[in-house]
C-alpha cells in the first residue's frame, strides 16, 4: 500500500508546482480569440479551422485549429480588416465579414460561435441536411447513430455492425478490431454488466452518438486488448420540458419500446426514462465430434433446433444541477434486469470405432442466466477562475445479482429419460468506483491533467450440480461438485498527462501508473490465487492539420487484459453432459503494446480516412480444448505467447448525388498467433478482412431509404477457424407531422445469408459445428417527439464558457 500513497503523493506535489501563468508582455500586434460550438448539442468542437482572410487581397495571412474546449487564439495579427471563415468537417463553413483589428482595438473577442449542419433550399422551406456520419477527434471516432435507420428498433449491438473498426458475428458477439476484449462505458462511466450484455440491453432510439477509441490516452482505464466504446445516450439540453417515445414490434417474437423525459428550468436539468426489449432468435445447427481416448474413437452427430432469446427492462434518471457559476452536480441512477435463454432440441447418432453398436437418441438443453442490477453515479464538478481550470470528481456504485442455471435432458429412441444434469451458479457481485480528475492551464496552449481512481470489486459465487437417477427419477445433488468462491480486487491508480500545441502541431504525452491486488479463494479449502503488483501504462498522441482541413495523427499506448474470474478458478464446472471446463489459477494478464497512424482528408463535403494499426498482445490467453473423457471435452485457459495485428482501415463517405450518400468502409489485416499450446510449439496465421457498404438515400423532404452490406472473412484461433458470412440490411423511414412522429420499416438479412461454420481440432478431437438462423427479420418502428420547449439562448453572445460571472476562485 505504501506504493499507493507514494504514488498520489507525486501526483499531487506535481500539480502543486504549477501555478496560474502569467500574463505575456502583450505585443505591439493585435490578436483574434473565440470559442466554437455545435449549434444542436452546443458542445466545444475540437479541432475546428478558423482562417483569416485578408479584406486587400482575399489570401489567408494566418489561421488555427481550436481546442477541447473549443477555444482558440490567433496571436501577432497585422493590423487590418479581415473575413474570418470557421470549417469543421460535416458542418456548414460559417464565415465572420468586416473584423478590424486596429491599434485602439488590437485584442478583439468573437464569443460563441456556432456551427450547423449544411441546410438546402427549396423553395420556401428550409430542410436541414443529415448531420455527418462520423467525425473525428485526436484520439476517437465520434459516430452519429441518427443516420441509422437499419438499426432503429435493435440494440448497440445493431449499430455497432455499421461502424468502423467494430464486428459483430451472427451470434451478436462484438469484436473491436478483431478482439472481443474491450472496454464499456456508459455516458464515460462503467456500467454493472459485462460488454456483451451491456451493449445488447442498450435500445439504439436511446443513443445520441457512440465514441471509439482505440488508443485510450492514460486518462483512460487501461483496460481492453483494443479500447473503448463509450455509449452517449440522449439528453435534452432545451428548456421547458420535452421527451421522446418509441415502439416497436416484428417477427420472431420481437418487440420493445422506451421512453426519455426531460425537463430543464435555468439551472436544473430533470430527466427519466425506461425501456423493454424482447429478441428472439430460432434456427437449426448441425455438428459433429471426433474424440480419441483409450484407442478409441468416438463419433457423435447430431442436428436439431435452437432458440436464443434476450428480455430486459431498465429505468434510468436523474439531474444535472448547475449550483452557481463555477460549481455543478450531476446525479444518474440506473435500475434494471435481464435474461438471456438458450435451447436446444437436437437429435443424436452416436457410434465409435472400433465399431460397436450405433446409438440414436435426442436432448433437450435448456440454460438461462441474468438477474437484477442497478448503478449509481454523483459527479461533481468546480471550475476556477482561469478558462479550463477544472477540478471533477466522481462517484460510482454498481451491484448485480445474476445466476444462472442449466439443464441437460437425453432421452432413448422410445423417448425414455435415460440421463441428465442440472447446474447451477449464483452470487452477488459489487463494485465501488471513485474518481478524482484535475486540470490545470498553463501557456496559451497547453495544460496539465492529472487525477486519481480507485476500484474495488467484490463478489461471491456458488457452483452446484445435480445428476438425474434413473432408479430414483429424480436429479440428486452431487457434494463433490459444489464451489463456493470469493472473489476480492483492489485497483488504484494516478496518472498525469501534458499536452499542447505549437503551430498545427498538436502533441499529448500521458503516465499511469496502477497498483493491482486480488485474492481468489475457493472457500471449501481455504485454497487461494493472490495478485500484488504496480503496472506502468503510457500513451502518446500527435496531431497534424493542414491549411486543407486535412489531418495526420499518430498514437502509441499500453493496455492491459486482466483474466475474467471463471478463467481462475481452479475446479471442474459443467456446461451439460458433453462440456466441462476448469479454470487455471495461475493466468497472467495480456499486456497490449498498440501503435496507429491516421490521415484523414476532406474533398467539398466528401471525406476519405484511413487508419493503420499494429498491435502486440503479450501472454495471449487462449480457450484451449481437450479431451476430458470419452465424447466429453474439457475447455481451460492458458497463456500460450504472442498474437500479432497488422492492419490498415478505409472509410470513404460520398455524395454520390444531392439525394444519395455513400458510406463505403473496409478493414484489412494480417493476424498472427504463436507460442506453446499444450506441450507443443505452434504457428497460426490469417489473412482477415471485412467491409460494409452503406447507402443513403434522401426521397424528397420526410423520407430515407437505408441499404447496407456486410462480409466478414474467415479467421482463425488457435486451434480452428470460423467461416466467414455476408449480410444485407434495408430500412425506410418516413416522417409525419413535422418531424414529430416517425415510421421506420427495416428487414434484416435480407437475402438469408447470415449463416456460418466453425472448427476446432487437436491430435486428439475434431469438432465441427454449423448454425442458419430462421431470417430475414421484419420490424416496425414508431418514434413520436414531444417537442414543447424554447431554446436555450443562454451564453451565445460572450465568450467565456460561462456567463454567470463571478470575480473569485474558490
Amino acid at each position: 500500500m505504501s506504493k499507493i500513497f507514494l504514488s498520489i503523493l507525486i501526483v499531487f506535489f506535481s500539480i502543486n508546482a504549477f501555478s496560474e501563468d502569467t500574463n505575456p508582455a502583450e505585443s505591439s500586434l493585435g490578436s483574434l480569440k473565440g470559442f466554437v460550438f455545435d449549434s444542436n448539442s452546443n458542445q466545444p468542437l475540437e479541432y475546428a479551422t478558423i482562417a483569416m482572410i485578408s479584406k486587400r487581397d482575399n489570401k489567408v495571412i494566418n489561421g488555427t485549429i481550436t481546442d477541447q474546449t473549443g477555444f482558440f487564439k490567433i496571436k501577432n495579427v497585422d493590423f487590418g480588416m479581415y473575413n474570418i471563415d470557421i470549417t469543421f468537417i460535416g458542418y456548414k463553413t460559417k464565415r465572420l465579414e468586416n473584423i478590424a483589428i486596429r491599434p485602439n482595438d488590437k485584442n478583439v473577442d468573437l464569443g460563441q460561435i456556432t456551427l450547423e449542419a449544411a441546410v438546402e433550399e427549396i423553395g420556401e422551406a428550409v430542410v436541414v441536411a443529415d448531420r455527418p456520419t462520423m467525425t473525428y477527434k485526436i484520439d476517437k471516432k465520434i459516430i452519429n447513430v441518427s443516420q441509422q435507420h437499419t438499426s432503429a428498433s435493435g440494440t448497440a449491438v445493431e449499430i455497432l455492425e455499421n461502424i468502423p473498426s467494430v464486428t459483430v458475428d451472427i451470434e451478436g458477439n462484438v469484436s473491436l478490431r478483431g478482439s472481443t476484449s474491450f472496454t464499456v462505458l456508459i455516458d464515460n462511466k462503467p456500467t454493472a454488466l459485462d460488454p456483451s450484455d451491456a451493449l445488447s440491453q442498450i435500445p439504439a432510439s436511446a443513443i445520441e452518438n457512440i465514441e471509439v477509441i482505440t488508443n485510450p490516452s492514460a486518462k483512460f482505464d487501461p483496460d481492453g486488448t483494443s479500447g473503448i466504446i463509450n455509449i452517449i445516450t440522449k439528453k435534452h439540453k432545451l428548456q421547458g420540458f420535452n421527451g421522446i417515445a418509441n415502439l416497436n414490434a416484428g417477427m420472431h417474437e420481437r418487440y420493445g419500446g422506451d421512453f426519455l423525459i426531460n425537463w430543464r428550468k435555468e439551472r436544473i436539468n430533470i430527466f427519466v426514462g425506461a425501456d423493454f426489449n424482447n429478441r428472439n432468435r430460432k434456427g437449426r445447427h448441425n455438428s459433429e465430434n471426433r474424440t480419441i481416448y483409450n484407442d478409441t474413437t468416438s463419433y457423435i452427430l447430431s442436428d436439431g433446433d435452437f432458440e436464443r432469446g434476450r428480455q430486459s427492462y431498465s429505468v434510468r434518471g436523474g439531474f444535472d444541477w448547475t449550483l452557481n457559476p463555477r460549481n455543478s452536480l450531476n446525479f444518474e441512477a440506473r435500475l434494471g434486469d435481464r435474461s438471456s435463454i438458450r435451447s436446444n432440441f437436437t437429435d443424436y447418432k452416436e457410434y465409435t470405432n472400433p465399431v460397436t453398436t450405433i446409438d440414436l437418441y435426442n436432448s433437450e438443453e435448456e440454460s438461462e442466466r441474468g438477474g437484477l442490477y442497478y448503478n449509481l453515479s454523483l459527479g461533481y464538478t468546480h471550475n476556477f477562475l482561469k478558462k479550463g481550470h477544472q477540478l471533477y470528481t466522481l462517484f460510482n456504485y454498481r451491484m448485480r445479482d445474476f445466476g444462472e442455471e442449466s439443464l441437460n435432458k437425453l432421452f432413448d429412441e422410445s423417448e425414455i429419460l435415460t440421463s441428465g444434469q442440472r447446474s447451477l451458479e449464483s452470487g452477488p457481485s459489487q463494485s465501488y468506483r471513485a474518481q478524482v480528475d484535475y486540470t490545470l492551464p498553463l501557456q496559451e496552449n497547453s495544460k496539465f491533467e492529472a487525477g486519481y481512481n480507485a476500484r474495488i470489486d467484490n463478489s461471491e459465487e456458488l457452483a452446484e450440480m445435480y445428476q438425474y437417477n434413473p432408479a430414483t427419477d429424480v436429479f440428486d445433488y452431487m457434494t463433490e461438485f459444489m464451489h463456493d468462491v470469493s472473489h476480492e480486487s483492489d485497483i488504484h491508480a494516478i496518472y498525469s498527462i501534458y499536452s499542447g500545441e505549437t503551430g498545427k502541431f498538436g502533441y499529448q504525452g500521458g503516465l499511469r501508473g496502477e497498483y493491482t491486488y486480488r485474492n481468489i479463494t475457493l472457500q471449501e479449502t481455504g485454497e487461494s490465487s493472490v495478485i500484488d503488483r504496480f503496472d506502468i501504462f503510457p500513451s502518446i498522441h500527435f496531431s497534424y492539420n493542414t491549411e486543407k482541413e486535412n489531418q495526420v495523427m499518430a498514437s502509441y499506448s499500453r493496455r492491459i487484459q486482466r483474466p475474467r474470474g471463471w478463467y481462475l478458478e481452479p475446479f471442474l464446472t459443467w456446461s451439460n453432459a458433453y462440456n466441462v471446463r476448469i479454470g487455471n489459477p495461475d493466468l497472467e494478464p495480456e499486456y497490449i503494446d498498440s501503435y496507429e497512424l491516421s490521415y484523414l482528408y476532406k474533398f467539398g463535403k466528401n471525406t476519405f480516412s484511413t487508419d493503420v494499426y499494429y498491435r502486440i498482445t503479450n501472454n495471449k490467453i487462449e480457450r484451449t480444448r481437450s479431451v476430458y473423457e470419452e465424447n466429453v471435452f474439457l475447455s481451460s485457459y492458458e497463456n500460450v505467447g504472442k498474437d500479432y495485428s497488422l492492419g490498415i482501415e478505409l472509410m470513404l463517405g460520398l455524395d454520390i448525388l444531392k439525394w444519395w450518400h455513400i458510406d463505403l468502409m473496409g478493414n484489412i489485416y494480417d493476424y498472427k498467433v504463436e507460442g506453446e499450446l499444450l506441450g507443443s510449439d505452434f504457428s497460426e496465421s490469417s489473412f482477415n478482412w471485412n467491409s460494409r457498404f452503406n447507402n443513403t438515400l434522401r426521397l424528397g423532404k420526410t423520407t430515407r431509404v437505408q441499404l447496407n452490406g456486410m462480409y466478414n472473412s474467415p479467421t482463425i484461433t488457435a486451434q480452428g477457424e470460423r467461416d466467414g458470412y455476408f449480410r444485407t440490411n434495408l430500412a425506410v423511414r418516413q416522417s409525419f407531422y413535422k418531424n414529430k412522429l416517425a415510421a421506420t420499416l427495416q428487414v434484416r438479412d435480407v437475402f438469408g445469408t447470415m449463416r456460418h461454420s466453425s472448427t476446432y481440432e487437436g491430435v486428439d478431437f475434431y469438432s465441427y459445428s454449423h448454425y442458419e438462423p430462421n431470417t430475414p427479420f421484419v420490424t416496425l418502428t414508431l418514434a413520436f417527439k414531444i417537442n414543447n420547449y424554447k431554446p436555450d439562448r443562454k451564453g451565445r453572445s460572450n465568450g467565456d464558457m460561462d456567463d454567470m460571472g463571478g470575480d473569485e476562485e474558490f
